[in-house]
């Protein structure tokens, strides 16, 4: 499918973006050298950004660094757990196949879906796909809620900020 045909999805905001101390290299705008993700909810439930990199992201000349495709999917994963459930995780794993490389200058549309939960974790998948379409990455991840404990000792939040913020942590994954 083309990038044309995900982009009638709804623009999501980032509840978050308003805390200044998250200064997400994903999704933040205010991170100078971040990739300032706007995330779609797709008709279908799952969640996408578009990303076209700049140079600035290239290992070999033209080709987007791997380890940068890697914070891509990650944070799409994430941020969609983010905003289905309110809460933000850790990522656990992060497994992919990268069957063509991506290229700056280009759009690639990256969507992501949970696809279960289950020893205190929540799982996701996601693919990132060019602009003719094709599949050029697959991935899945594992995730852990973020406790309020480790937050505030992680984060180093102050009493304000953790107050800000408390909300999306304790979160459990909806196991009994």
């Amino acid at each position: 499918m083309s990038l044309a045909a995900h982009s009638t999805g709804e623009e999501v905001e980032f509840p978050w973006h308003a805390e200044p101390s998250f200064n997400c290299f994903g999704c933040s705008p205010r991170n100078p050298v971040g990739l300032k993700l706007k995330m779609r909810r797709l008709p279908d439930g799952d969640y996408a950004a578009e990303t076209v990199f700049s140079a600035d992201y290239a290992s070999y000349p033209g080709i987007v660094h791997g380890g940068i495709v890697h914070v891509l999917l990650d944070e799409v994963m994430g941020d969609t757990l983010a905003l289905v459930h309110g809460m933000l995780a850790f990522s656990v794993t992060l497994r992919s196949k990268m069957l063509l490389p991506l290229r700056v200058g280009l759009p690639y549309l990256t969507t992501a879906r949970i696809t279960g939960r289950g020893n205190g974790v929540l799982h996701t998948e996601a693919e990132i796909t060019g602009p003719d379409g094709e599949v050029h990455v697959m991935a899945s991840g594992t995730f852990q809620p973020i406790r309020a404990e480790q937050a505030r000792n992680l984060m180093e939040l102050d009493e304000a900020t953790f107050g800000r913020v408390r909300h999306y942590f304790d979160h459990g994954t909806g196991e009994s």
